[in-house]
């Protein structure tokens, strides 16, 4: 019985198997389509590891069907005409859709890989074609010939689009590209008109906000992809149409974060989709084609006898018409998808409006213009353009968890502790507006400091001195050596706060509610501890974010397996305040009970010490000055961390929602270009 079920499953797969294969490709290619536009604005392992699946099984699916079908006899017979037809449409979908074609950064380096597997693909679709009954008898239908002819060119342009997309993306071209070579002939500044889409000068709306990402794109292509740029950008915005006054454009904080959001999105854009590099006449060359020969094969399919009769003929089998018809079909759909994605795509849109700006107004111009303002595609991209959320992990949790959980124990023993901690203990939470607002204000303080860029106390260059020194130079003297990159690498830095911070904010909300008094302080509260959440979570989580030199996880094992196997605790706040009492000790000279303690430990606690005894007092209004001291810290570290990371990484985690820090990274790069300007210092909170 079992051998005859086995027969059946066989002699059903060589029957059926090259369609199962071939309808599992297309759903791939529809299935890339719908969920590769949510990688850049969610952050979800879920989601990555589908698209990442189907990625990858779309592209293995069509190469495997195209090599079978080119070695597989009994191609040649009438009936299986519509079989070879397949060829160019697999070829298609090896082009794969337009807005992802790349999963990471390693696909963009692979280019060469990609347009040799590309040149064996067409020769094998060209084989299979050839093999067939298509060409080979002077009597067969041209409407399929030449239906043949046009979906394998299509076939041919789709898969090369791909091939020069990952080419334009790859970091590696960057000293040979003509883009590059054009810029290094220029110098001086680069002028930039701006015409508002509103008669107030002080409010921006979304196609301002986009058009000022595509103008500076070359910023963050310059952090990324490593192109100098040799010019200062100037931006000159028309005031109004009665004014007709020219005046300089300055961003302030609001106006240059929201533009360094849509630069993530376009980055995104540039590395992992078509959008930068494709061309609006290709594109609508390669649909009509795909239409027309979507109308010869329909009038093919109408004139013959779809009846299966395997002897006759003149007739193809019934499943055949079929899966040809769905992939015809779904061809013609996913072009008229493409068509439209790259005449609205916000790339096309800015060499639009450019011409509009310049008063080179033509027809087309105006409609699309007009459609793309009809849908509100600028609105949802300023609302969609990156996952807008932040990473958390908690030292104190994660040592809990692992000295309590049954499963951290086993991946312990595994030994994948570290990758267990980051999958279950990790979480993430949304960009408050307070936290945006922290960074805001201190970007924009260091626009008005008269500080050289090259200095150690400048934002780029501090890791919480400046902070300490501008409080006073008391409190600096007594905490210089927790932020001193000669006492401490940015690592332990990182552990050292993170674990004091943590630690003060759980002895301050038990202030905070013995005393009933909460309000404003509250938002700051939970600003400062997701700041501090989140720079653990890149230490721990994304560490190839932290500079070469302080990517290593040494201290933060250390301190864990320390916390984890020495001391006895039954909660988070029995070890918070367990690690208190021994900062206390070790702040007066006293000894603890375990006198090989971990030095981050130990350093952690102290700093917690005393920024609760020596700093705060028990009234209100210090602790929540010390409070915004502690966040200042953390924005300084942020904007370090941010400034220091590599492109490449930074290019990375695009592909997963992007970051904070890069979108902080972004801006740091207008303040270092001149293009910010200073405001008014006001308060982040006040006390009550």
């Amino acid at each position: 019985m079992a051998g005859a079920a086995h027969q059946a499953a066989v002699h059903a797969w060589r029957e059926y198997g090259i369609q199962v294969l071939v309808l599992l490709s297309f759903t791939l290619q529809v299935i890339l389509l719908i969920f590769a536009e949510f990688r850049r604005r969610v952050d979800s392992g879920v989601l990555r590891f589908f698209v990442w699946s189907a990625y990858q099984l779309a592209e293995s699916i069509a190469i495997y069907v195209l090599g079978h079908m080119s070695v597989t006899g009994g191609i040649r017979s009438p009936e299986h005409d519509l079989v070879a037809f397949w060829a160019p449409f697999l070829l298609m979908h090896l082009g794969g859709q337009d807005n992802i074609t790349a999963y990471a950064m390693e696909d963009n380096k692979l280019w060469l890989r990609h347009l040799q597997t590309l040149a064996v693909q067409v020769a094998a679709a060209a084989y299979v074609l050839y093999a067939s009954s298509i060409f080979s008898r002077s009597h067969h239908s041209l409407l399929l010939q030449l239906a043949t002819i046009l979906m394998f060119l299509v076939g041919i342009v789709k898969s090369g689009e791909r091939v020069w997309a990952l080419r334009c993306a790859s970091s590696s071209t960057a000293s040979d590209n003509t883009y590059y070579r054009n810029f290094a002939r220029r110098s001086g500044d680069r002028i930039c008109y701006i015409q508002p889409k509103t008669s107030r000068a002080s409010r921006w709306k979304a196609e301002d906000i986009i058009f000022l990402g595509h103008e500076m794109l070359d910023i963050p292509k310059e952090l990324l992809k490593g192109w100098p740029v040799p010019y200062r950008f100037r931006f000159i915005k028309l005031v109004d149409d009665r004014g007709q006054k020219l005046r300089i454009l300055h961003l302030d904080g609001e106006e240059a974060y929201k533009v360094a959001e849509v630069q993530v999105s376009l980055m995104h854009d540039v590395f992992y989709t078509k959008a930068e590099s494709q061309c609006g006449v290709i594109r609508l060359v390669s649909s009509l084609a795909t239409a027309i020969a979507l109308l010869l094969l329909l009038l093919l399919l109408l004139g013959v006898d779809h009846r299966h009769n395997n002897s006759n003929d003149g007739c193809y089998k019934r499943v055949d018409v079929a899966i040809t018809c769905v992939l015809s079909v779904g061809a013609g759909v996913l072009e008229v998808v493409s068509l439209l994605r790259c005449f609205l795509s916000s790339f096309n849109w800015h060499r639009y409006e450019r011409g509009v700006v310049q008063q080179e107004r033509g027809l087309l111009v105006r409609v699309l213009v007009s459609l793309r303002r009809l849908f509100g595609a600028a609105d949802r991209r300023i609302m969609h353009n990156w996952s807008r959320s932040m990473g958390q992990h908690n030292f104190l949790q994660v040592s809990f968890r692992n000295k309590v959980s049954r499963s951290s124990k086993i991946a312990r023993w595994l030994g994948v502790e570290n990758m267990w901690n980051t999958l279950a203990c990790s979480w993430s939470i949304p960009v408050s507006p307070f936290v945006k607002q922290m960074i805001l204000k201190q970007v924009l303080e260091s626009c008005s400091d008269d500080i050289d860029e090259t200095s150690p106390d400048h934002i780029l260059n501090s890791r919480g001195r400046a902070v300490l020194k501008r409080k006073s130079q008391q409190l600096y003297d007594r905490l210089q050596w927790s932020v001193d990159p000669d006492e401490l690498s940015l690592e332990e830095t990182i552990l050292v706060w993170h674990m004091a911070t943590d630690i003060y904010l759980r002895w301050y909300k038990v202030l905070v509610v013995a005393s009933r008094r909460r309000s404003e302080l509250d938002d700051l509260a939970k600003a400062v501890e997701a700041l501090s959440n989140y720079m653990f979570f890149i230490l721990t989580a994304r560490p190839y974010m932290l500079p070469p030199s302080s990517s290593s996880h040494y201290a933060y094992v250390k301190m864990c397996n320390h916390l984890t196997y020495l001391e006895k605790y039954t909660s988070v706040e029995d070890m918070a305040y367990l690690l208190l009492h021994y900062g206390n000790l070790i702040k007066n000279n006293r000894e603890i009970p375990h006198k090989k303690w971990d030095t981050a430990l130990r350093r952690g606690s102290v700093l917690a010490a005393k920024l609760i005894d020596e700093l705060c007092g028990q009234d209100l209004l210090p602790s929540a000055d010390m409070l915004e001291l502690i966040g200042k810290v953390w924005v300084e570290m942020l904007c370090y961390v941010g400034s220091r990371c590599s492109g490449y990484s930074h290019a990375k985690q695009l592909s997963n929602g992007g970051e904070l820090i890069t979108v902080v990274a972004f801006v740091i790069e207008f303040l270092k270009s001149g293009l910010l300007k200073a405001s008014g210092s006001t308060p982040i909170a006040k006390a009550v």
